[in-house]
């Protein structure tokens, strides 16, 4: 009873209910992919079978913090590398920002959907658009993964049919200045960093979710990320207690009160002191504090 009186919430809350329950039987009748939806930036999304092609069907204006985040601080003529792409809705809207001289790299571990990016790509005539089908890590390997039904949940495990090959970023992207690296690899983000070391001392910016539940699953807490990142030299971006964005040379999770931490995550903007200020006020100008961090 709890499990559907908790569908039935969020159906009311949907700001589409109707086309959220056509996209849910389109879903389960195998059909969901003959459909394209054209997202407010100018890309397109098929209609996978996943739960991220799903949301942005029914409602192109969901899911869209990350997407504001990356179109705000990206330039023409800039570097991207999106770790854990999923379906590609930050790399094609990362695509467009940057134009035919700039270069977007998107990686995702996962089999299925990483076709999913590549069909999303090929839509779209990215060409500036590079995939790669890896797990990413602090070292070489091979490691198994979930395959959800939420896709944007699956997570590197121990124990899995589902085996994908591991890469570090410094394997497997050339070395050159990148304005920004984002991880989001529910729970993977301190080892993937690891086995950046010489990607990061070229790049601008780092963006990337922590959540300690996710940390924890692979034996570190979210502050380690932080510490890394501050021995690298960056700063963090982010909001002060008074609710002002300010740029900080402290850790940001580690400072916080218990009653005060995320109780799910929370986007960590880390950035090369000579560009904090610039990005500041292209976030600032674009609203995107007024969420949050």
């Amino acid at each position: 009873m709890g499990n559907w009186a908790y569908r039935l919430r969020k159906l009311r809350e949907h700001p589409r209910p109707g086309r959220f329950i056509l996209g849910r039987l389109l879903w389960r009748s195998g059909l969901s992919p003959l459909f394209v939806r054209e997202m407010p930036r100018g890309f397109r999304v098929r209609f996978y079978p996943t739960s991220i092609s799903a949301a942005l069907w029914s409602d192109p204006s969901s899911r869209t913090e990350d997407e504001d985040f990356v179109w705000a601080v990206l330039r023409p003529g800039d570097r991207y590398i999106d770790a854990g792409a999923n379906i590609g809705q930050l790399a094609l809207a990362a695509s467009r920002r940057v134009g035919h001289e700039g270069e977007v790299i998107a990686i995702e571990a996962h089999p299925e959907i990483h076709r999913y990016l590549e069909g999303n790509v090929e839509l779209n005539r990215a060409q500036n658009i590079r995939t790669l089908n890896y797990a990413l890590g602090a070292e070489r390997g091979e490691v198994a993964m979930t395959s959800r039904r939420s896709d944007d949940q699956n997570f590197v495990t121990v124990k899995g049919a589902l085996k994908v090959p591991m890469r570090t970023l410094d394997e497997l992207v050339a070395i050159r200045p990148t304005r920004l690296l984002k991880i989001d690899v529910e729970g993977c983000e301190l080892p993937v960093l690891q086995g950046a070391a010489t990607i990061l001392k070229d790049t601008e910016l780092v963006y990337c979710e922590l959540s300690t539940g996710n940390c924890r699953r692979f034996g570190y807490e979210p502050r380690e990320v932080e510490q890394l990142l501050l021995q690298e030299g960056f700063v963090f971006i982010r909001v002060d207690a008074g609710g002002q964005p300010v740029v900080s040379e402290s850790a940001y999770f580690s400072s916080l009160p218990f009653e005060a931490l995320p109780a799910t995550g929370y986007n960590l903007v880390a950035a090369r002191p000579t560009v904090a200020s610039e990005v500041l006020q292209m976030l600032s100008a674009q609203g995107w504090f007024d969420r949050g961090l």
